[in-house]
């Protein structure tokens, strides 16, 4: 565990009641809690600043788009290079429903919280919509402009200088598991929606099959990044106290390719560089599957 820890209440209900899950290193980096009022997972203490080291430069401004290094990057960002990329590529059908709902509203602006390469966002262009996103990380914002021609915005939420109430939806797909403090990510969220817009939010969840078997072995909580772990009855609570209505809230799957499904396998047993090899070894990098496990949920809201 590295020295920058912060210890944190609960996010939901601010009780400092809680049972140890997983210790510290047995899922993950962090230690992993369950609160004993409202029953929201989450890690604590927490580490502070980047742990996956990945090229977050917050801030980033014009300059940076000379900056050599991330220059370098760029060039070689593309979907046989980046497993990540082509999963944004291969996902796109699985957002579908999200637009077809939103066809129930007349057409109007869309801010993507976590845009990366600006998929999501091209796609709902296509349908009409006027489309901005956030995205700090540099590489994946960099190619959204330059492959979409997408306005993106490389600062967090908080500090994006938005005007308030400025969008009809906001939609943000596994951001808030990352947050550190998703209640006021949410608040901040439902001041820059329109009176009635539309929140739809998609995150692992934790009531699910795969989690009660595989425990501390499971994708998601693997990932040193993941600090909040929601269920349904956890997330449904805090959209509800920071001012929405639900609307719908779904359990959904996910299209990705035979290597990425080995590289998950590989990760909850502990040995994906095995995995990866015999994905390469079988080539398994083009051929795609879509799974639904129950353990990913997306939850539609509509601001009080």
């Amino acid at each position: 565990m590295q020295d920058n820890l912060r210890y944190v209440n609960c996010n939901i209900c601010n009780a400092d009641d809680f049972t140890v899950i997983f210790p510290e290193n047995k899922g993950q980096i962090h230690r992993i809690v369950k609160c004993n009022q409202c029953g929201l997972m989450y890690a604590n203490p927490q580490t502070t600043g980047e742990i996956e080291g990945k090229n977050s430069l917050d801030d980033l401004d014009e300059e940076t788009k000379d900056n050599a290094e991330i220059l370098d990057e760029l060039s070689s960002f593309t979907r046989e290079k980046n497993q990540y990329l082509n999963k944004q590529y291969i996902q796109v059908k699985d957002h579908k429903p999200v637009l077809d709902f939103l066809e129930a509203f007349p057409k109007d602006n869309i801010l993507d919280v976590g845009a990366y390469s600006g998929n999501f966002l091209n796609e709902a262009r296509i349908r009409g919509w006027e489309v901005i996103g956030l995205e700090p990380l540099a590489v994946p914002a960099l190619y959204a402009e330059r492959e979409f021609g997408l306005t993106i915005i490389r600062k967090p939420l908080e500090r994006a200088n938005l005007l308030p109430g400025s969008f009809k939806a906001i939609t943000s797909f596994h951001v808030i598991e990352h947050i550190y403090d998703p209640e006021n990510f949410i608040r901040e969220i439902h001041t820059h929606l329109k009176p009635g817009g539309i929140m739809i939010l998609e995150t692992p969840t934790y009531d699910s099959l795969t989690f009660k078997i595989l425990k501390h072995r499971e994708r998601s909580i693997r990932c040193n990044g993941h600090i909040y772990f929601f269920t349904r009855k956890t997330l449904k609570a805090l959209v509800e106290k920071c001012g929405f209505d639900v609307l719908k809230h779904d359990r959904v799957g996910r299209t990705l390719t035979l290597d990425r499904l080995f590289t998950n396998i590989g990760i909850m047993l502990g040995n994906r560089n095995v995995f990866n090899k015999l994905s390469g070894f079988l080539k398994l990098e083009n051929r795609t599957i879509h799974l639904n496990t129950g353990d990913m949920q997306r939850i539609y809201c509509r601001k009080k």
